[in-house]
């Protein structure tokens, strides 16, 4: 698809992210993940553009990113850009991308 900038995964076990923006807070669970961005399976209607902040617990460390909605894909969930995390978010993403991409041998 035309205007993806990087490659997403599919976790095969289950993540939760929540998100906290101006009049609207909720969990979901993690449908598929970036470098760029990722999307939560939730029933919440936000707005585009809407600007808040992601959290994606890691183990003993949580992820923190600044997020803005990119689109609502009904019946699945929302879909959000990262717009700034820091360096040790930035490994913390990688890192967790790196060991979603690792299929767990069957």
């Amino acid at each position: 698809m035309a205007g993806r900038r990087a490659k997403r995964v599919k976790p095969v076990r289950k993540i939760m992210a929540g998100f906290l923006g101006p009049g609207v807070h909720f969990t979901g669970e993690l449908v598929d993940l970036s470098a760029s961005g990722l999307l939560i399976r939730c029933s919440n209607n936000v707005e585009k553009g809407t600007l808040g902040r992601l959290g994606i617990e890691m183990g003993q460390d949580t992820i923190r990113i600044l997020a803005e909605v990119q689109r609502v894909i009904p019946n699945v969930g929302v879909a959000f850009t990262f717009i700034r995390m820091s360096p040790r978010d930035r490994e913390l993403i990688l890192r967790l991308i790196m060991r979603v991409e690792k299929k767990p041998s069957t």
